[in-house]
């Protein structure tokens, strides 16, 4: 007869269970493993500093220290998932997971600094009252959960994927030695619903506060680590699937970007602070549609939704680059100030407007529309003048166009434009 730990192990899919008596707890236990590094990072444990690298254990105790271009995941034993970014520090202050008994299961965190993304494991979702992560200055409890917290000395910043959280300041009400969310007049909860909307507390604050994620500014990093989450979602490159919505799909690992804009001359244009090199372009994707200057690369590592998509959908402006060409063929630089994109995949068809100035021009509007081929994603204005052909990207959530509008005088405005849903 085979010893019990063999059989065990041979039964059971799940290896920790095979080496965790307890399935974690006590200092000392290894209660997760390193799924991905990037960059360098390490941890702080019992005083020593031990390299990180992907298959390496994860203790309570533990402080996860990512550098300046450190990225670590990290799965634990109940199936819960975090990412922890660059230059950020996360100390896993504890982990019991009891799945017999709930009341004994114990999750906590503590984001010292940086940003870190959690997705809940069963430890959270049958004890929800007994997770918790902390802040300097606040404590995020959860309703089962898949949120994005940016933490440091004076502010820290949440944005719920999935599920609800509940946060709340530290103070004589709410210890950071307690487990779960904390209550009182002061607690608020952030729910998936409330898209667009991320919770703010600083420290000069009295409460906190719902701010839209696109008004965060300056220190508050969190907005485009979001759009990057929300981009990532859809591609299959290290997709982590959540158990607990089936037919989901979360990504956390950094992704290349959808859509990227190449330049064939090796100086860029004035005006130009969106293109990088054709060859460094190359490496991102494959070119959609060009005009001697400006390339649109699609990554194609991505699954194909074009197939897939219906109704109409509204791009705002994410970046772009723009010039005035003179008749004597001398370049400067030109602004966009802002415009719209609307594309209706029912009917194949796009229409677009862009407000571009110059001190030759003044403000100038680029109107244009035409179809979409629903295949390749690539989309075309009709007419010459202005001369409009871009492309969607394959998930569907962002897209990119170059543009061009002449003058009688020869002269003309050019440039390239990236769009976000």
């Amino acid at each position: 007869m085979l010893p019990m730990k063999t059989l065990c192990c041979r039964l059971l899919p799940v290896l920790f269970l095979c080496l965790l008596p307890l399935w974690g707890g006590a200092a000392g236990s290894g209660v997760g493993a390193v799924t991905l590094t990037i960059g360098v990072s390490h941890v702080v444990r019992a005083g020593q500093v031990l390299s990180l690298a992907k298959g390496a254990a994860i203790e309570v105790g533990d402080r996860i220290e990512t550098t300046d271009s450190g990225h670590v995941h990290i799965r634990f034993v109940d199936g819960a998932r975090v990412s922890v970014r660059p230059d950020s520090v996360l100390t896993v202050e504890a982990y019991q997971y009891d799945p017999d008994h709930p009341d004994r299961t114990a999750v906590k965190f503590d984001l010292e600094k940086g940003i870190a993304r959690a997705i809940s494991g069963d430890a959270a979702h049958q004890a929800k009252d007994r997770f918790r992560l902390n802040t300097p200055l606040v404590a995020i409890g959860v309703r089962g959960t898949d949120f994005t917290t940016q933490a440091g000395p004076h502010s820290a910043v949440v944005v719920v994927n999935q599920g609800a959280i509940v946060l709340a300041p530290l103070d004589a009400g709410c210890s950071a030695a307690g487990f779960g969310p904390c209550g009182g007049a002061r607690a608020r909860e952030l729910s998936a619903s409330m898209s667009g909307t991320a919770l703010v507390y600083r420290n000069n604050m009295t409460e906190p506060s719902f701010q839209s994620i696109n008004s965060l500014k300056g220190t508050d990093r969190i907005t485009p680590i979001i759009q990057q989450e929300r981009e990532s979602a859809v591609q299959t490159q290290g997709v982590l699937a959540d158990s607990r919505a089936p037919g989901s799909i979360v990504g956390l690992l950094p992704q290349q970007p959808s859509l990227t804009w190449g330049r064939w001359s090796a100086v860029p244009l004035p005006g130009d602070n969106l293109t990088v090199s054709f060859m460094a372009a190359l490496q991102s994707g494959q070119v959609t549609v060009g005009d001697g200057y400006y390339f649109l690369f699609r990554n194609e590592g991505v699954p194909n939704l074009m197939g897939s998509m219906t109704g109409q959908a509204t791009f705002a402006l994410q970046g772009g680059a723009a010039s005035y060409r003179s008749a004597g063929n001398l370049y400067s630089a030109a602004t966009l100030q802002g415009g719209v994109l609307g594309i209706d995949f029912s009917r194949d068809l796009f229409a677009t407007n862009l407000t571009v100035s110059s001190v030759p021009t003044g403000v100038q509007t680029i109107m244009a529309s035409g179809t979409l081929n629903p295949t390749t994603g690539i989309f075309v204005a009709n007419g010459t003048d202005p001369h409009v052909a871009g492309a969607v990207s394959f998930n569907t959530l962002q897209a990119g166009y170059l543009f061009n509008k002449s003058f009688t005088n020869g002269s003309a405005l050019m440039g390239a434009t990236l769009w976000g849903r």
